[in-house]
């Protein structure tokens, strides 16, 4: 049984990394002059603690002069905001995390960027009593 999981696992991880980095829409927007381009999406901290957070910031224009709006999700823990700058609070678990912006400026033009978040154990010589 287990090697079917695995086969399972590693038919999907490929589609799962696709739809998570954006790939299908990427390849989409970069044939769309009109699509919104994201300069720069940067976490403050690219390493929490469980249950840590950071500040991450999307840099983003429209071709067209429009407003943009922002669309915030992650593959866990919490997003807490809305708009280019948002806070992201790590889960309990550790590991690498994913946080995806897609950007549209309410014409059907869109952009969308991933960052990843580490969540590391806690150096238990540096904790406070």
């Amino acid at each position: 049984m287990k090697t079917h999981k695995a086969i399972v696992y590693f038919a999907l991880f490929p589609l799962l990394a696709f739809l998570i980095t954006g790939g299908a829409c990427a390849a989409a927007e970069a044939a769309n002059p009109n699509a919104p381009l994201i300069s720069s999406l940067i976490a403050e901290h690219t390493s929490l603690y469980p249950l840590g957070n950071t500040k991450i910031t999307c840099s983003a224009a429209s071709p067209l002069g429009l407003p943009l709006n922002y669309n915030w999700v992650c593959t866990d823990g919490t997003i807490i905001g809305s708009g280019p700058s948002i806070t992201y609070e790590a889960p309990r678990t550790y590991g690498d995390f994913h946080i995806l912006v897609t950007v549209d400026d309410g014409q059907g033009n869109k952009a969308s960027q991933t960052v990843q978040v580490t969540v590391i154990v806690r150096d238990p010589t540096k904790c406070c009593r």
